[in-house]
């Protein structure tokens, strides 16, 4: 990752280029990242020249499961993908979360049921999130318990807590939401 942001940041002397976002599971901490996901946001609306950087990103970067967007600063905010870019977004020119540039932080929020689980299942849930002596998973990842089955973890960290979800088969629902940074 260190060198993708460091072959990234040449092309922020672009004028036209106001900032690089590396966005979806490559920066999410998930085990086997099937691709990395950039968006590049544009100052102005110049195709021709939007396409060929790129093209020149693309092939300076060489990986092949690469996909690179484009977006325009004035459609920034009608685009889908900004929820995304708040949430997870990685800066490439303030190297920097966004939501954490705007004096917020990112997590995700998990609500569970255990329900379906017997109660065997239930202790080796438990006893994977908190640990016997509240030193589990989620204090190990910077998480925090909020009540009976509600938690929230940094969202770089959603990956791998979907992951012990569903190796648990607990019924569960994540959202993605910003706390005001003190």
């Amino acid at each position: 990752m260190k060198k993708l942001k460091i072959k990234l940041k040449k092309y922020l002397k672009n004028k036209i280029i106001a900032d690089i976002f590396i966005i979806g599971s490559a920066i999410k901490d998930k085990t086997n990242p099937k691709d990395i996901d950039v968006i590049v946001l544009f100052k102005e609306k110049n195709y021709k020249i939007m396409q060929e950087i790129i093209y020149k990103i693309k092939k300076d970067i060489e990986i092949e499961q690469l996909h690179i967007e484009p977006l325009l600063v004035e459609n920034m905010f009608k685009e889908k993908i900004f929820s995304s870019i708040i949430h997870e977004g990685i800066s490439i020119r303030n190297n920097k979360n966004i939501g954490e540039l705007m004096g917020y932080k990112p997590f995700s929020l998990f609500s569970f049921s255990l329900e379906k689980l017997d109660k065997i299942e239930k202790v080796r849930f438990a006893q994977t999130l908190y640990g016997r002596k509240g030193n589990g998973l989620l204090k190990e990842e910077k998480g925090r318990y909020l009540g009976k089955g509600v938690f929230i973890i940094p969202i770089n960290k959603e990956e791998l807590f979907r992951e012990i979800m569903l190796k648990f088969k607990t019924k569960f629902n994540v959202k993605r939401i910003l706390l005001k940074d003190n």
